[in-house]
Formats: C-alpha cells, sequence, structure tokens
C-alpha cells in the first residue's frame, strides 16, 4: 500500500459519497459526477490500498469489512483536515474554512432564538466559510466536541463536563402532549395516578429528570402507584411526536414545537409534570483561538430572545448563569 500523502483525498471523498449514498448511482447524483468516472476512481483507491472496499453487482452494494473499518478512519481524517484548514486561516485573517455544528431538532419551530437568523448573520460575514450542520442526538453531543467531530453543538446540557466551554443560550419548557383523539386529550386535570395508567414515552435525561420514572417493568400482577415505567425511549423530539401522534403514547415536548403540531393537545398537567430544559452552544476550551468558531460565538452570543408568544406565555425563557 502506498503512503497516505500518495493517495488523493479526492479519491477518499468520492468513496465516501459512494458509501453513503449506497452506490455509484446514487452517488453520481451528489457529486455530478459520471458513473464510469466513479467507478474508476473507485477502482483507482482499492488499487492504491490493496484491497476491496466493496462488493457490486447483481446482488447490490455493500461495504466489505475493510470498506468500513476505512470510512470509519476517514471520519477522523476529514475532521483534521478541516482543523487544519481552519487554523491556516487563523494564521492568515481569512475566514476560509469548515464550521462544523450539530444541533438538536425541533429548532426551527423556536422563534424566540432563531437559529436560522444566527446562521444567516455569519455566513454573510464569513462568504467563504462552509457550513456543515447535522442534527445530532443530544447524548452524542459532548463526545463529538471532545473527539474534535464537531466545532460547536446546541443542546440541552443540565450538567457539565471538564475541558468544555459552555454558552447559555435560553431554557425551554417541556410539557405533556397527547394526539388530540387519545383519552388523556379529554381530561380537565391529569394527576400522576391518571398518566401512570397511559403509555409514556421518555428521553434518557427525563429518566434522570424524574425520580418516578423508572426502567423496566412492574413486577407482573403487582400494582406500583409511586412509579411509571415507560412504554418507549426517544432520543429526538421528531421520533417523540411521530409515537405521541401514534394515539397509542403520550410524552413531553417543548413547547414552542408542541404548539407547531396542530394534531397534538398539550394536557392540563401540574408544574410537577414540566420541566425547563438549559439549552446551551459547547465547544472545546481554547477552541475561540479558531478565527471561524470565534466569530460564529459572537453572533450566537449577539442573538437575544425575541418577545413574543413564546417568551410571554413561559414557553421560552432566558438562561441565566
Amino acid at each position: 500500500m502506498r503512503k497516505l500523502h500518495d493517495i488523493d483525498l479526492k479519491l477518499l471523498r468520492s468513496f465516501q459519497a459512494i458509501a453513503e449514498a449506497g452506490g455509484i448511482a446514487g452517488a453520481q447524483v451528489a457529486l455530478n459526477v459520471s458513473q464510469s468516472t466513479l467507478s474508476t476512481q473507485l477502482a483507482d483507491l482499492e488499487a492504491r490500498l490493496g484491497f476491496r472496499l466493496c462488493r457490486r453487482g447483481r446482488g447490490g452494494f455493500a461495504l466489505t469489512d475493510e470498506g468500513q473499518q476505512l470510512l470509519d478512519a476517514m471520519e477522523d481524517l476529514f475532521a483534521a483536515a478541516d482543523r487544519f484548514q481552519n487554523a491556516t486561516a487563523t494564521i492568515s485573517g481569512e475566514m476560509r474554512g469548515v464550521l462544523r455544528i450539530g444541533i438538536m431538532d425541533a429548532m426551527l419551530a423556536n422563534h424566540a432564538w432563531p437559529l436560522p437568523d444566527v446562521l444567516g448573520r455569519f455566513s454573510a460575514r464569513a462568504p467563504h466559510t462552509h457550513v456543515d450542520l447535522s442534527l445530532v442526538s443530544p447524548a452524542a453531543m459532548e463526545g463529538l466536541v471532545l473527539d474534535g467531530k464537531r466545532d460547536a453543538v446546541i443542546g440541552p446540557f443540565p450538567e457539565k463536563r471538564a475541558g468544555l466551554s459552555y454558552l447559555p443560550l435560553f431554557q425551554e419548557r417541556h410539557s405533556l402532549y397527547a394526539a388530540r383523539h387519545h383519552p388523556l386529550a379529554q381530561e380537565e386535570a391529569i394527576t400522576f395516578d391518571t398518566l401512570s395508567r397511559h403509555a409514556l414515552i421518555v428521553t434518557a435525561g427525563e429518566m434522570r429528570r424524574f425520580p418516578f420514572i423508572r426502567t423496566g417493568r412492574a413486577k407482573s400482577g403487582a400494582e406500583d402507584r409511586e412509579n411509571i415505567y415507560p412504554a418507549a425511549t426517544v432520543d429526538q423530539m421528531e421520533t417523540h411526536a411521530i409515537l405521541i401522534r401514534s394515539g397509542r403514547f403520550v410524552g413531553f415536548l417543548p413547547d414552542y414545537y408542541g404548539a407547531s403540531l396542530t394534531d397534538l393537545a398539550v394536557l392540563p398537567t401540574g408544574k410537577e409534570l414540566q420541566y425547563l430544559s438549559p439549552i446551551y452552544l459547547v465547544s472545546r476550551k481554547g477552541g475561540d483561538d479558531n478565527l471561524i468558531l470565534r466569530r460564529f460565538l459572537k453572533d450566537v452570543a449577539d442573538q437575544q430572545l425575541i418577545a413574543g408568544p413564546l417568551t410571554r406565555g413561559g414557553a421560552v425563557v432566558p438562561l441565566a448563569e
């Protein structure tokens, strides 16, 4: 196998596109390159590496074990390449590079803290910076920043980890929701006892937040009036909403997101069945040495809550530190 510097990064990126598209035909559209060119590039890369990357033929497209291992390793390589590009941008004073951001889902519905406006201002000031924006599970966010795979993430962080910097943004109120045809949507008041008789969806964070939510199941035939055993678990708000919309489940949603789903009903509970989730932008400590990240952090910090129905109703409130 040739040394790394002999392998064209373009070939690696073509292989990544082929793998993500599930074959050469799908990658052709994404890259706007002919199938014959991609096939040649793939064969060239395999020849340089000395092993097969994928199986392709009548049985369909599938990565070999070696191909999957290479794809995993390439994620670290490209992240390092992006950091190098950003470092040169900082040295030169020009914002030419990549900004890799991970965010929680459902933020588009939060008009009190409009992320699209923040990104628009940043892009206008740094038109030569490529923005890599992706939805990330909150459970994976801090690890991606520590590993250098994301420059910054936006999500709920009730606890803080060493080595990371937390910029407070806002708090979002979560309430219980059900489909409008769910029996609880017809109730005038929802108590703990009432809720315990229905299928509840939770996130890992909600299980830590509410001591009465327990893992596993109650013992067969036993009546447990002190705990609730969830019927489903999720890690994103959209998956939460899908299960709620089924009419079988109830679950917590940010009120700004729940209000945007007109076929769902917020349930009449007391405050003991609501909670405020603190939302931060998280980056590595010392990461603001990166000129591109520093510019983005400033644009985020400058974005104040916008007064309106969400703030007046308490769905989105300031997060003081």
